[in-house]
């Protein structure tokens, strides 16, 4: 009777996982611009400049367009990027001394 109820547990959970991600489908931006502060978004494009703080890892991305984007990572551990990776970053827009820049939740090399 447990393993009844535990399967179908465990189906029902896979099942509103599997809705609750399609309805989170981040659509790629154009331009860093048109977006309002603190609104999710994806970018990718290649890495032109990278810089290491201490706690932090400042990216400059070149997107398909020929427009730069400033993308700032907080992480515990170790990011093996470099200059020229090209990478998917998922975060949410800031403004910093009048100019847009994203702060980053998740960057994945492509």
């Amino acid at each position: 009777m447990l393993y009844k109820v535990s399967t179908a547990l465990i189906i029902a959970g896979i099942i509103i996982l599997f809705l609750y991600a399609e309805e989170f489908d981040l659509k790629g931006i154009e331009s860093i611009e048109t977006v309002q502060p603190q609104e999710p978004i994806k970018i990718s494009g290649t890495i032109t400049k990278l810089t290491p703080r201490d706690k932090a890892l400042f990216l400059e991305i070149e997107g398909n367009r020929v427009e730069k984007t400033d993308v700032i990572v907080f992480s515990s551990e170790p990011l093996f990027l470099q200059k020229g990776d090209f990478v998917e970053v998922y975060g949410t827009t800031e403004e910093y001394k009048g100019t847009k820049e994203v702060i980053a939740s998740k960057v994945i090399k492509k």
